[in-house]
């Protein structure tokens, strides 16, 4: 079987199928459908009868804590300066923070201070006595007062087998000595020896005094003598020994002197249990 072909004039077979024909207007494109509705859609109306929303209540807010405010510490009360140069009645002050000299408000200067050392004492710093040491002050007529107190932390590192061990000495005025067998010597209007076990190696504090008719003497804050005296030994003018006799510079001390203060009066209880440090004065 033949298959003619024909072919007629003015007319292309258009291989693009179903196309427009040549010259005609592009056919618009269909929308893609916005699956999330158009833009300038109206809001879908809500119906009368649905419940309202309700308001999201926001967390109130907890006031801020106001910060505690501590109590203000109360300054701590310092302790009395144990050298008061304002103190009439204060002859003499030896704190021994390595230096000799005096505190109070004489200012004396040892006229010889041999075979010292300082050592850690009751506060701060101990004059440090042993065999050899001298320290010795001129006669002045601020020693003499017809009442004293001599006031002294002590720390010896022995006790002497014989004869004494001198804390402070002048011939003719008042003295403090340790004696063999456990004894405090205390010289004001009347040299008087009394029974007291010092401990070697620990901090005891010795206050002898006398008014000029009753001579006491406490240990560690405690009267533990009393006796009738006359008025205090302040005759010559021999000069002052600490730590050794007067006049012949031995009997040294064998340990540690420390606040060794002199007063021209006597010191009440109260102020001689707050000198040792204790707390129910």
């Amino acid at each position: 079987m033949a298959v003619v072909l024909l072919s007629l004039p003015g007319c292309a077979l258009d291989t693009r199928g179903t196309g427009q024909p040549e010259g005609a207007e592009p056919r618009p494109e269909k929308p893609a459908e916005d699956t999330l509705g158009d833009i300038g859609e109206a809001p879908a109306e809500i119906p009368e009868d649905a419940p309202a929303e309700e308001p999201v209540e926001e967390p109130a807010e907890e006031p801020a804590e106001e910060p505690i405010e501590e109590p203000a510490e109360e300054p701590a009360e310092e302790p009395a300066a144990l050298c008061d140069t304002a103190d009439p009645s204060l002859i003499a002050c030896f704190a021994f923070e390595g230096d000799p000299g005096d505190g109070s408000q004489n200012r004396f200067k040892p006229e010889r201070a041999e075979n010292l050392r300082y050592e850690p004492g009751k506060g701060g710093q101990a004059l440090r006595v042993t065999r050899g040491s001298s320290l010795r002050f001129r006669h002045d007529a601020a020693w003499t007062a017809p009442a004293m107190t001599i006031d002294v932390w002590i720390n010896p590192a022995s006790l002497p087998e014989s004869g004494r061990y001198t804390v402070i000495d002048s011939g003719g005025k008042p003295s403090l000595f340790l004696m063999a067998g456990g004894e405090i010597r205390c010289t004001m209007g009347v040299e008087r020896n009394v029974p007291y076990a010092i401990v070697p190696g620990k901090w005891t504090h010795i206050a002898c005094l006398s008014d000029g008719q009753t001579q006491s003497l406490y240990v560690n804050g405690v009267e533990i003598d009393r006796s009738s005296s006359g008025p205090v030994l302040a005759s010559g003018e021999q000069p002052i020994f600490i730590g050794s006799e007067e006049p012949s510079g031995k009997d040294e001390l064998d340990g540690l002197l420390d606040s060794l203060r002199v007063f021209g009066r006597a010191l009440s209880s109260q102020e001689i249990c707050a000198a040792a440090g204790n707390t129910a004065c």
